[in-house]
């Protein structure tokens, strides 16, 4: 289910139904906000057996705003199953947080370009989904880069990404951007109450997601995780009080484990823009709530932000050693 993000939705479907959809779309933005949710919604929607009309099975139905979810091709689509739909992701971790490989590579995207030059099976269209296009290695990103030149027949391709300034630029100018931002609380407590068959209380779930409603959902499905991302705000109100040996202590707990760093970092971000914007007046534009916390200086807020973004950019992007970086940001927060 998609929480959030109706204005990017709406301009989908009216580009859809004015026949005016580009051939490549970039979905960037942070991670967990529905990104990947979004663009395999609307490929239900796009390719929907009851999303015609009655006259022409390649003419959208006007009156249609969601997909069915209960025709094959949405049912397909689901279960990734569907033979006009292709879904390329980066590899995922294995046992122990060990990488065989984190870059999608010439291979994989040869496949993909082999299938979309294949005729529809009955689609309308053939449609690519390659999640975190930043991992596409070199090789593999030039390869697909006269994919993007070159675009066969009816078929749309959607790239994702949330470190998307590290894509090559030639691929980047060849997509239409889709900017995609944090959804605001009382979006994903709406999206949470729909989704859910009985009173919860979400309001814990909510405000620990920090404007991320995949966050959100393993926050109410994993106990677990809940505690987890408790302990990491506690973590880091303490940090900003604590000597240099508590914090590298901390930096050498997080870098044990990259993927989880990164999203550690990101709840950070959120928790700090939404304390600069406190302690500036504007708690309207806050993701979160407003509480009693102890308060803290704004240049200092700002400048850990400013510093755990950098952090961030450098564990995405390059091979630098991530226990030193992370020193350095205690360092300098």
């Amino acid at each position: 289910m998609l929480i959030g993000h109706q204005r990017i939705w709406d301009f989908l479907q009216k580009s859809a139904k004015q026949n005016k959809l580009a051939h490549a779309y970039l979905f960037v933005g942070p991670a967990q906000v529905g990104k990947t949710t979004l663009a395999l919604e609307f490929v239900k929607w796009l390719l929907c057996e009851k999303n015609k009309s009655s006259t022409s099975f390649k003419v959208l139905d006007k009156n249609q705003n969601r997909a069915c979810g209960q025709c094959k091709s949405c049912l397909d689509i689901a279960k990734n199953q569907h033979p006009d739909v292709f879904v390329l992701s980066p590899p995922q971790f294995l046992k122990g947080d060990v990488l065989k490989s984190k870059e999608i590579g010439i291979d994989e995207v040869r496949a993909l370009q082999h299938q979309l030059a294949l005729c529809s099976y009955g689609a309308q269209y053939k449609v690519a989904i390659i999640e975190e296009a930043a991992a596409l290695s070199s090789e593999a990103a030039n390869s697909f880069l006269k994919t993007l030149e070159e675009p066969s027949g009816q078929s749309i391709i959607i790239l994702i990404s949330s470190a998307w300034q590290s894509i090559l630029p030639t691929i980047i100018s060849r997509c239409q951007l889709i900017k995609f931002g944090l959804v605001p609380e009382r979006e994903i407590t709406a999206g949470l109450e729909a989704l859910s068959k009985k009173k919860t209380d979400f309001k814990k779930a909510v405000k620990l997601a920090a404007g991320q409603p995949g966050r959100a959902i393993k926050l109410l499905t994993e106990p677990d995780f809940l505690a987890e991302q408790e302990k990491n705000l506690e973590k880091l109100e303490k940090l900003l009080k604590s000597d240099l040996a508590w914090r590298f202590a901390r930096a050498q707990e997080l870098a044990q484990n990259t993927p989880q760093t990164q999203e550690v970092l990101a709840q950070w971000l959120v928790w700090l823009r939404d304390r600069v914007l406190e302690s500036s007046g504007r708690p309207d534009l806050m993701i979160g709530d407003s509480a009693e916390r102890p308060k803290y200086q704004t240049n200092q807020l700002v400048r850990a932000c400013r510093e755990i973004q950098k952090t961030k950019t450098i564990l995405s992007n390059t091979s630098f050693n991530a226990r030193l970086a992370l020193e350095v940001l205690m360092l300098k927060i």
